[in-house]
């Protein structure tokens, strides 16, 4: 039996107003026997996805990706996007291996999710960091079935824990699916650090941004503003 618990509930403030398109069926019996046969989260998702203000740019792409435990505690420089009201949740210890949800660096299946939305107001600064699956290889982590501040949120180191969330990850809409706001914001918990060299792109939402990376940091940025609202 694969470990999993509840931990705590976050209530969201926003609501999105979106109506929920399905993809067809195919895709999902198909995601949904492949992930409950084992396949690894690896095989099922091209990259994971970290979101972040373009002014911590520079130190990721040249230390990686910290947990919020080890940003506070070695003070390194950041500018945190995150709800507070959430964040405190993320204190309490996750059930499998009694860390902290805060000693991991999160990552998201989907970038396109109720986190961009509630920050839809900034998202000409914020960039989307594509993550290597093969940061599952050396690294110990958790999936979600959920965002990890919900008390209704099962943890496992089976990525099999992911098919309660697979219809809202692939819906182009979520926000009438069942649970669905909490299963597109399902995460990839990696304890502690992803390295640098596993982020393979950087996304943003403009032409403008990208040009700034550029310029500051000699680093290209993909634009797509399809995966910003």
């Amino acid at each position: 039996m694969m470990p999993h618990a509840r931990c705590c509930r976050h209530t969201p403030t926003t609501q999105e107003s979106h109506s929920v398109v399905v993809l067809s069926l195919g895709w999902f019996q198909e995601d949904l026997q492949a992930i409950c046969s084992g396949t690894m989260a690896a095989e099922l998702f091209q990259y994971f996805y970290h979101l972040t203000h373009v002014s911590n740019l520079r130190s990721i792409m040249a230390r990686g990706i910290f947990s919020h435990t080890k940003v506070r505690r070695d003070r390194i420089g950041h500018r945190d996007i995150s709800d507070p009201a959430v964040q405190c949740w993320r204190s309490r210890a996750e059930p499998v291996y009694g860390h902290a949800v805060h000693d991991y660096a999160p990552l998201y299946l989907t970038p396109k999710n109720p986190m961009l939305y509630t920050r839809r107001a900034m998202q000409d600064e914020i960039v989307i960091l594509c993550v290597a699956t093969s940061v599952l290889d050396d690294t110990v982590h958790l999936f979600t079935d959920g965002n990890a501040a919900s008390r209704d949120t099962q943890f496992s180191n089976n990525s099999a824990v992911l098919r309660n969330a697979m219809r809202a990850l692939k819906a182009l809409r979520w926000s009438d699916l069942p649970d669905g706001r909490r299963h597109r914001c399902a995460e990839v918990l990696v304890h502690e650090h992803v390295a640098p060299h596993f982020i393979e792109k950087i996304v943003c939402s403009n032409q403008r941004l990208a040009r700034h990376i550029q310029a500051t940091l000699a680093l290209q940025a993909d634009v797509d503003s399809s995966i910003y609202f």
